[in-house]
């Protein structure tokens, strides 16, 4: 896949934002329960340095870039097509750092009439569900806002990279 032509990267998620903060709050109230288990007094009764330590250590970090299953990209594989591909675990690790190898699991296509960026933009709206579709077998989700394809001219971001590109600029 050429940069150039490169339109979208998406993320994909296990669980939705809602989903994974509320499966964060079991979480802390299962902690909860142990420690008063444990301690014999009410969390709530635990002087505040103890109960900011304890919240401390149950804390899951961000949702956003913390539950990424995979990744998807969306891109102008010709003058009028627009191909996603998506980058999911295959259960198979790299040798050196353990981490699971990403694998080109799937991909989804359109076509849009050829220099019409209203119909770029629906062929985009359209790959991008067709990507939501098969990951949702896995129930995860991309993250995806079709407001944010509405307000961009593809058209003009893609000439400009092929533009520096020519011109040897970096990017």
């Amino acid at each position: 896949m050429s940069q150039d032509n490169l339109l979208l990267t998406l993320l994909v998620h296990r669980y939705s934002r809602e989903q994974y903060y509320h499966k964060h709050d079991l979480h802390v109230e299962k902690q909860k329960k142990w420690l008063e288990g444990i301690r014999k007094q009410s969390f709530d009764n635990l002087p505040k340095d103890r109960q900011t330590y304890y919240l401390d250590r149950w804390f899951w970090p961000p949702w956003r870039f913390n539950d990424i299953a995979g990744f998807a990209e969306i891109e102008m594989e010709t003058e009028w097509t627009v191909i996603g591909h998506l980058y999911l675990p295959e259960g198979r690790f790299t040798r050196v750092e353990k981490k699971p190898l990403l694998l080109n699991y799937a991909c989804a296509s359109t076509q849009f009439e050829q220099n019409n960026l209203n119909s770029l933009r629906r062929s985009i709206i359209e790959v991008a569900k067709q990507l939501q579709e098969i990951v949702a077998e896995r129930k995860w989700r991309v993250e995806f806002h079709e407001e944010m394809v509405n307000y961009t001219n593809f058209f003009e971001m893609i000439n400009e990279r092929r533009t520096a590109a020519h011109r040897g600029v970096s990017r």
